[in-house]
Formats: C-alpha cells, sequence, structure tokens
C-alpha cells in the first residue's frame, strides 16, 4: 500500500542521514528527519500521506519503481512510434538495460527456411550475428519458440542445446540467457533474448521479459501492416505530388525535396514516428492547391498581374480544402498545405496568421519550402548557396520564422 502512495504521488527517492534510498528528484520536500524527493511538489494531504507512510514502515524495505517507471517510458514511446525498427530497437534496449545484460536480440520466424533470424541485436555481439540462420531444432530460441515459454538457462556452455555457431562468429561467449516467445494469437512469430546478465536470471527477470513481450508482439504485426499500406499509401501521394511539379514547370521535384527538408527538421526537433509520418504526407501535398490554378497563370513566363498573383496565392486555400474532404487524414496534413505560406509577423498569406495562429505544419513547411524553393535549381535561376539561404531565414527569426525550426535546419545542413 505505501508503495502505492509514493508511485502517486511521483516520489523518486528519500534521504535519512546521508543515506539516499531510490533516486533525487526535481523538488525536495522535509518531513520530519526525512529529505523526500520527487516529481511534483508535495502540499497538503499528499505530505500527510507520506509522513504516515514512514512512519508506519521501514524505509529500506520502500521499493521506488525505478524499473516501472521505465516500462510505463517504453509503453508511451511504444503507443508513440509506428515503425516497426523503432519500436523494436527501444524494447530491446530498455530490457538489456533493466535485466543488467550485456546483449540482447530479437529473433524473427522465417517460414521460407524454417529458422529464426536476427532482426535487432545490441551489446557485445551485435553487429556480428545478424546473418545467421539459428536453427528450430538445436537452439535454445528454437527450444523456447516451440514450446511457446519461457526459458532461463544460467550455464549456457554446458546446455546441449546452446546453439554455438553464434558465439563462435561473434567470439563471444553466452554464460547466461532468458528467452520468451514473441505471440501473436497465441501463435509464436519470434523470439526476445537477453544474454549475460551479472549473476542469474530468476522468476523476477521472467516477469519483466514476458511483460516486454506482451507489449510488443501486437505492435508488431501492426507495424508491419501499417508499414506494408503506408509504402503504398505514400506511393500514390508521390506519385500526384510529383504530377503536380509537373504541371509547373518551374517546380520539378520540389514537393519531394520539401519533404526531405521537412522530415529532416522533424527528426532534429525529437518528433516521433506518427507525426514525422504525417509531416511527411503534408510535405508531399502541400502544393497539391495548384491542381486548381490555371495553366496560363501557373506557367506565365512574364511578370504576374496583381490579379493572377491573388490567384496563384489561392492555391494555398484550394489545398487545404481539398485534404480537408478526406476523411482519414489527421487534421495537421491540410494545415501544411493552408498555412506554409504564412508569416509569423502577419505579412504572408493567404490568411495573414501571425504567431500561435499559425501551426507547427504551417511554421515548419514556411522553412522547408524556402529552403528547397532558393537552394533548388530552376530554370530561371542558378541554386543559391545553402550558407546565402541560412542567412536569409535566420535573418527572419524571430519575426517570420520559428527559429528554433530554421536552427535545427541548420544545424542538420550544415
Amino acid at each position: 500500500m505505501y508503495n502505492s502512495i509514493f508511485y502517486d504521488l511521483k516520489i523518486s527517492g528519500v534521504e535519512k542521514e546521508e543515506k539516499v534510498y531510490g533516486k533525487k528528484g526535481n523538488f525536495v520536500n522535509k518531513i520530519n528527519d526525512y529529505l523526500i524527493f520527487s516529481e511534483k511538489e508535495l502540499e497538503g494531504l499528499g505530505k500527510i500521506a507520506v509522513e504516515n507512510a514512514l512512519h508506519n514502515q521501514d524505509i529500506e524495505e520502500i521499493d521506488f519503481y525505478e524499473e516501472k517507471s521505465n516500462i510505463l517510458d517504453l509503453i508511451n514511446l511504444i503507443n508513440g512510434n509506428f515503425k516497426l525498427e523503432t519500436v523494436l530497437k527501444m524494447t530491446e534496449d530498455a530490457l538489456r538495460k533493466l535485466l543488467n545484460s550485456d546483449g540482447a536480440s530479437i529473433l524473427l520466424f522465417n517460414e521460407e527456411k524454417n529458422v529464426l533470424n536476427f532482426y535487432i541485436t545490441s551489446g557485445g555481439a551485435s553487429g556480428n550475428i545478424e546473418t545467421i540462420d539459428v536453427p528450430i531444432e538445436g537452439s535454445i530460441a528454437g527450444e523456447c519458440f516451440k514450446k511457446k515459454e519461457t526459458i532461463i538457462i544460467n550455464d549456457a556452455q554446458k546446455n546441449p542445446k546452446h546453439f554455438k555457431k553464434t558465439d563462435k562468429k561473434a567470439k563471444y561467449t553466452t554464460t547466461n540467457l532468458i528467452a520468451t516467445p514473441l505471440l501473436v494469437d497465441e501463435e509464436p512469430i519470434g523470439v526476445i533474448e537477453a544474454v549475460n546478465k551479472n549473476g542469474n536470471y530468476i522468476s523476477k527477470d521472467q516477469s519483466v521479459i514476458e511483460l516486454f513481450s506482451s507489449l510488443i508482439s501486437n505492435k508488431l504485426l501492426n507495424s508491419k501492416i501499417y508499414e506494408d499500406l503506408s509504402s503504398t499509401i505514400k506511393g500514390i501521394i508521390l506519385a500526384v505530388a510529383t504530377a503536380i511539379d509537373l504541371r509547373d514547370r518551374y517546380t520539378h521535384t520540389h514537393s519531394n525535396n520539401v519533404s526531405k527538408v521537412a522530415v529532416t527538421i522533424g527528426k532534429e526537433l525529437g518528433f516521433n514516428d506518427s507525426i514525422l509520418e504525417e509531416l511527411e504526407i503534408s510535405a508531399l501535398l502541400h502544393d497539391v492547391g495548384k491542381i486548381g490554378i490555371p495553366d496560363e497563370v501557373l506557367n506565365k513566363p512574364g511578370k504576374l498581374t496583381d490579379e493572377e498573383y491573388k490567384i496563384i496565392q489561392s492555391h494555398t486555400i484550394i489545398g487545404g480544402d481539398l485534404l480537408s474532404e478526406i476523411d482519414f487524414l489527421s487534421k495537421n496534413i491540410p494545415l501544411g498545405a493552408l498555412e506554409h505560406h504564412e508569416k509569423l509577423d502577419g505579412t504572408g498569406y493567404p490568411y495573414q496568421k501571425k504567431e500561435d495562429e499559425i501551426s507547427l505544419f504551417g511554421k515548419l513547411l514556411a522553412v522547408a519550402d524556402i529552403y528547397d524553393a532558393l537552394t533548388a535549381k530552376r530554370v530561371y535561376k542558378d541554386p543559391w548557396p545553402k550558407e546565402k539561404v541560412l542567412t536569409i531565414l535566420k535573418e527572419g527569426c524571430p519575426a517570420k520564422f520559428d527559429c528554433e525550426i530554421v536552427n535545427a535546419l541548420e544545424r542538420k545542413v550544415k
């Protein structure tokens, strides 16, 4: 009960007589002879609850949930990411740390060859074993896969099922390991394992690795389906964007270029996979509204009249409206098309929006769009040096462009 109180109040540790149990947090509260470290400030009933907990229980018996916090962080990361490799890599790294193991790996079943193949590896053997076929018969991982149950081996070298080809290829010695199957609808699709713990693997480790397996098994299947579908959809979107670019003889490949720049910025800013996916699609389709601009205006060789310039500007509204009609698209995607010509000081178009009136995608695509437009070769101009373009963008901060976005771009292109 006291552990749940400490967890609910986000208490990370307690110090008594200069000894810290758990770890220090952002806030320090003094209660009687204790210093209480927490991630939020303790007030009122919270302080009373902690005081009662400390009065009734030995501090050394309190578990500060460090492992559970790591697992909760992982759940949030998994739920925020779609890409299969990202999900598996995050899972494996967290598992290795939680189990105090030198290495971890995720093996997926190769139905055609009836073997297990290493998909993600980390630790001492990583980089040397990815091409090895691990047999179903004659390996601990294979035994785990067949029996659909967790296996703990604390003396691997003496176990007849230990597949020593992996150690030989990696010039590595596996002393102990724990493996559990990855199951979808009760059927095995692979194995997740950790190796070379400092000490023996125990039942507590089994609980942790089985939790990890349950976290990622369905995600594994859904991510694979999603990536296959996503690849098809993005292929269609790219074809549409290219067709639109080809209508404008001045901007061939522009949409694809803007998409690459935008995703580069997004990664530097730490966007998760789902937001990067939306950003990529929004960038590819940011000029889709040009489909509604007459050719004689879009490709006019001379200077545009004021009326013609207004027609060109309307591609933002046309694009935003068109994409807003597609139910399955995220609301962020149309905003990129609508707002990529807006400026923070209100001098942009079509609605002269200012600062926080402009969405994140609108601010980001404004920078990516200008960067490609000026650095790309066009029939009417040579490409500008990237240093010159970055200078222009930085001079426009913070009046016209978001400084954080421009700085992120600068870090990546330099």
